[in-house]
């Protein structure tokens, strides 16, 4: 008998050591991201607070003409005090009022600069209401804050820049046209709260580091006592009787040497199993290869019950229960964001005509038939049968890619074989189609998408009956 390649106890430390990293890795990225995530959450709400509450003290009307005319009113004033508060009590990073002018030159015009009372004493940044900045910006930057005047939502954006590492967020605000003629803005610096969170990690990540190895070092220590040495010992014993009883035909001879195991517990329990095992070897035998005869045979029956129950029995597709099935598993996809899919819908025409003037089996015929064209055009992905004449195909992987070119495919070889004379009736195959693809963004279930896929089968059956009137 061969010699072990390798060793439960070095397989076991491997398998440890091996999970502690994984943990750490896996551990480490939630960390970071969950406490990022958590940040950049406090920091939005914080965020929308100020704006919301510094929006609420704008009088727009008179706002919009001081940008207009370039002179500070007394309301004016009153704003840029306000602001200046909001600067000296929340510690923001920056607070103002701009108006982007162009990205090409990049051209920011100064509406509201707020500062701190040192600052407007000592600091001064030089920024007044009209004023135009030239250098300050790039042309990305200016894009963003046109981008923002777009909406009428609050807006974020994360950047490096002159003016440091940033968080900001965006209110657009409207004139009495309703159009965008300014935009409020607050900054928070987030590269020290970032640089926190990854010292966090690492400490985090550190400590399971420790953490591991004295749970290594201990849980090597009691398999050693309880499972590794005492396996050991029953394999040395297992391997003396196996050499012994191959091809022993004389009973008396299969004699099982029981080591000296008392550990309380189910390598002590094995030990005693195998010493009863030699005593009725034979009787053990026959019984399993009874049992593996009858377990095979139920095999294939529960094999067979499984093919009829989810296989449509005229075409031998799926079926509809086997499409809730997969739809489960779809549904399960999309709530784990790892979705990629379409929806093919195909409503078979002219079946009750076929029906009422050929019989039902050239109906099935007929069915049959425009089912084989699909199988045919979609053969790497699943097409159900969900109704007498309804097919649903889902489009994954390979023919999800090439979606749009097989589906006009599938519409030419249903238009040749409605239109060949040539063929029987029940051989002139045709059948409305509709397609719809997964969209994460308004999609919430597989049967939003079939609803869609539905809704343009439905479209074409009209037009298609349009046409033939």
């Amino acid at each position: 008998m061969e010699e072990n390649k390798k060793p439960l106890k070095k397989s076991i430390f491997l398998g440890c050591s091996s999970f502690i990293i994984l943990l750490c890795l896996v551990l480490s990225v939630l960390t970071f991201r969950t406490y990022n995530r958590s940040l950049y959450h406090a920091y939005e709400e914080r965020m929308e607070d100020i704006i919301n509450y510094v929006y609420n003290h704008i009088d727009m009307e008179d706002l919009e003409q001081c940008v207009k005319t370039k002179e500070e009113s007394e309301k004016f004033k009153e704003l840029m005090a306000f602001m200046d508060g909001i600067m000296e009590d929340f510690n923001v990073h920056y607070l103002y009022i701009v108006m982007p002018l162009s990205v090409d030159p990049p051209r920011m015009m100064n509406i509201l600069s707020a500062d701190t009372a040192y600052g407007r004493l000592y600091e001064p940044d030089g920024y007044y209401l009209g004023s135009v900045s030239e250098e300050d910006y790039d042309a990305a930057e200016i894009q963003r804050y046109f981008n923002a005047m777009k909406y009428d939502k609050l807006t974020f954006f994360k950047d490096f820049s002159r003016w440091g590492y940033d968080y900001t967020a965006l209110m657009p605000l409207k004139g009495s046209d309703g159009e965008t003629f300014a935009v409020l803005c607050v900054d928070i610096e987030v590269y020290k709260v970032e640089q926190a969170i990854r010292e966090y990690t690492v400490v985090n990540v550190a400590l399971i580091v420790v953490l591991g190895v004295a749970f290594v070092g201990y849980f090597l220590s009691w398999m050693t006592r309880n499972i590794t040495e005492p396996i050991s010992k029953l394999e040395k014993s297992v391997v003396s009787f196996a050499k012994i009883s191959h091809e022993q035909k004389d009973p008396e001879k299969l004699r099982y040497e029981a080591p000296a195991i008392h550990t309380q517990n189910e390598v002590e329990s094995l030990s005693n199993a195998v010493a009863q095992m030699s005593t009725d070897m034979r009787a053990y035998v026959k019984n399993i290869v009874d049992a593996e005869g009858k377990v095979e045979v139920m095999k294939n029956q529960v094999s067979h019950m499984d093919m009829l129950a989810y296989q449509d029995a005229l075409t031998h597709v799926k079926n509809k229960a086997w499409y809730d099935k997969v739809k489960e598993r779809v549904d399960k996809d999309i709530n784990s964001g790892r979705a990629r899919f379409g929806i093919v819908m195909a409503d078979l025409n002219n079946l009750k005509k076929v029906n009422d003037t050929f019989g039902h089996e050239h109906g099935n015929d007929y069915i049959f038939g425009a089912c084989h064209e699909i199988c045919i055009m979609y053969d790497h992905s699943p097409v159900f049968r969900i109704g007498g004449d309804e097919f649903v195909i889902l489009l994954e992987n390979r023919d999800y890619d090439n979606r749009d070119v097989l589906f006009r495919k599938l519409k030419e070889v249903y238009e040749y074989t409605s239109s060949d004379k040539t063929r029987d009736a029940w051989e002139r195959y045709s059948a409305a189609l509709g397609m719809a693809v997964f969209n994460p963004a308004t999609d919430h279930s597989m049967d939003d998408v079939f609803k869609r896929a539905d809704a343009e089968m439905y479209k074409d059956k009209v037009a298609s009956k349009s046409a033939r009137e």
